[in-house]
């Protein structure tokens, strides 16, 4: 019987760890560069009332290396692609001269997942993985998100609004 509380104490701890959780008595430090790994994914952006989603152009995959997440700065998939293949907890990092804060931080209006190994990205409107967020699946493309919301936000604009992201196997 102490076996088998010593064994279930040992995976409950295990579980704890891997799911970044904190048992009682005891402290975790976190990273301000690791992505989140407890908080469930959100659902990817709803389209807009009276519009729909719509497929990715031939052109914005030949611009969009695979392993990436590729955004535009236009809706239509123009003047870009700005490329993310990992974590970034402030596009504001990141500059673009033709964006209005000279970065990309809410810059995006187009986009396409061309991630790898089935991953989506999630995707946040406030820097360090804060605010609403929205996980776009493998292959999620949309060329226009004046149409789209971010989930659960009611009526909260998707364009322009992407402030931080992370790989996940949550979409």
């Amino acid at each position: 019987m102490r076996s088998f509380r010593l064994a279930a104490a040992l995976a409950a701890t295990a579980l704890a760890v891997f799911l970044g959780l904190s048992l009682p008595g005891s402290a975790a430090a976190a990273d301000a560069h690791t992505a989140p790994v407890a908080r469930p994914a959100a659902a990817a952006p709803q389209a807009a009332q009276g519009t729909s989603s719509d497929e990715v152009s031939p052109q914005a995959i030949g611009d969009c290396p695979s392993t990436y997440f590729c955004f535009w700065v236009n809706s239509g998939y123009g003047d870009g692609p700005g490329k993310f293949s990992g974590a970034n907890d402030n596009w504001g990092d990141y500059s673009h001269s033709t964006c209005a804060s000279g970065t990309w931080n809410n810059c995006a209006s187009s986009g396409y997942n061309h991630g790898t190994s089935g991953l989506g990205v999630e995707v946040w409107n406030g820097t360090g993985y804060t605010g609403y967020s929205a996980c776009l699946p493998k292959d999620w493309s949309n060329s226009n998100f004046a149409n789209l919301v971010w989930p659960n936000s009611g009526n909260t604009a998707f364009n322009d609004s992407i402030s931080s992201n992370y790989w996940t196997s949550l979409c």
